[in-house]
């Protein structure tokens, strides 16, 4: 089985640094019970009851042996937190940007342009779209894909399968007719990872045909068991894509990997990214959206493909305080992924240390935001589970994949849901 841990999973927000000289005050203390080492000391509350550690040994020492990992995350968040305030200044961000409109949103103010310049100008791209009429990043990603191909084209997938949630918009499962790109006459072909779960190198420097008109590249390791692409990487395939075709678009699918590096995919030659608000650039504050960035060329055709030709990004309303909360959600964006990475390195090391298979290893670089764990071994007690909403075993289920090494599990897992469901319902 597969659990993967993304940017609602662990926020760490514990600090993994040393306790700073006491103050000297006259401030009782109470020692926390720790089995390892001498434990550190926190005040007494007199009126109520001594503050104990909320955490387990395991996790105590793990966050400590986390040090230099956790300071290099705050130095990235610096480095991106100045990246994001720089931004907003050129774009001269003011309250007035963060009201909404109705209607055909013509009067909001200039909201939607200060947006679109500051997120352009964080990710290197000419130009930028941020909407709330994106309804998910697949949503963002399919519109970026219309925008570049036409009849006659080849789409070329060049790591691996993408999200399952992509299969209809390609066509490379049914749409029934719904408006695929196969039904529109676009060719699909994927490149197939290395064995070690990355790109592979040497099929990619002779996959393109005289037809293939754009290679989509995905980011993030998503729901599977593979490796997660660093910047560097996109690079390095991007070079070797235009080097066979200068025409050739690159896509690349930006989920789960704003803010988690120094540079983003347009900086290395990226013609178009795309990805969802509700995920990392949303900062948890946004409540919907996404966004294309790249190419203002591009990015033009995209949104003419969110709305119609014609209308393009000139148009569409945000009613209440949603801008307002893009705004504040992309602010704080820097600092919410560097406590998801702290999450995912913390997990990693936690499980790895208990015998679990990890994916990434314990204190690798990180390239997005999802930690996914292996596990051989599960026991479903529903006298265990107290069921406080279906949306939140639906969450939890979601980020559950079952893996070769457990096929057991399923029926375990589906007979599991229907107790809850019959539950719910009641």
């Amino acid at each position: 089985m597969l659990l993967t841990v993304g940017m609602w999973g662990l926020n760490c927000a514990t600090s993994a640094y040393p306790t700073p000289p006491a103050l000297k005050a006259s401030i009782p203390m109470a020692t926390l019970r720790s089995s390892s080492s001498p434990p550190p000391s926190l005040p007494i509350n007199h009126r109520y009851h001594r503050i104990d550690s909320p955490f387990v040994s395991e996790v105590v020492e793990a966050v400590d042996s986390l040090y230099a990992e956790f300071k290099a995350v705050d130095n990235l968040v610096a480095h991106n937190t100045t990246r994001v305030l720089k931004a907003f200044q050129n774009a001269r961000v003011g309250y007035h940007h963060f009201g909404g409109c109705t209607g055909y949103g013509h009067d909001e103010a200039g909201g939607r342009e200060a947006l679109d310049q500051a997120f352009a100008e964080i990710v290197g791209a000419e130009s930028a779209i941020v909407r709330s009429q994106f309804f998910s990043g697949t949503h963002a990603i399919t519109c970026a894909l219309f925008a570049f191909l036409r009849p006659g084209d080849e789409l070329l997938a060049v790591a691996g399968p993408p999200y399952d949630t992509l299969e209809e918009v390609i066509g490379k499962r049914d749409s029934h007719g719904m408006g695929s790109l196969n039904d529109f006459g676009v060719k699909y072909r994927e490149v197939s990872l290395a064995k070690d779960g990355g790109l592979d190198w040497e099929n990619l420097r002779t996959s393109l045909r005289p037809e293939t008109k754009c290679a989509l590249i995905q980011r993030s390791c998503g729901y599977s068991w593979r490796k997660s692409l660093s910047v560097y990487e996109i690079e390095k395939a991007i070079k070797i894509i235009k080097m066979q075709n200068p025409n050739c678009l690159v896509m690349v699918d930006n989920c789960y990997g704003e803010f988690v590096e120094s540079i983003e995919p347009p900086m290395v030659g990226a013609d178009l990214i795309a990805g969802s608000l509700i995920k990392n650039p949303g900062g948890t504050i946004a409540p919907c959206g996404g966004y294309v960035a790249g190419r203002e060329r591009w990015v033009k055709a995209a949104a003419a493909r969110l709305s119609a030709p014609g209308l393009g990004i000139d148009c569409g309303a945000t009613p209440g305080d949603v801008m307002r909360s893009f705004f504040q959600g992309l602010f704080l964006s820097p600092q919410m992924v560097g406590e998801t990475i702290k999450g995912t390195l913390l997990i990693a090391e936690v499980m790895a240390s208990k015998g679990y298979k990890v994916q990434p290893l314990p204190r690798v670089p990180r390239h997005d935001t999802v930690q996914v764990i292996l596990l051989l071994y599960v026991i479903l007690a529903m006298t265990q589970y107290r069921l406080y909403s279906l949306e939140t075993v639906s969450v939890s289920l979601l980020s559950v994949r079952l893996y070769k090494e457990a096929p057991q599990l399923v029926h375990m897992l589906n007979r599991w849901l229907e107790q809850l469901l019959d539950m719910h319902q009641r």
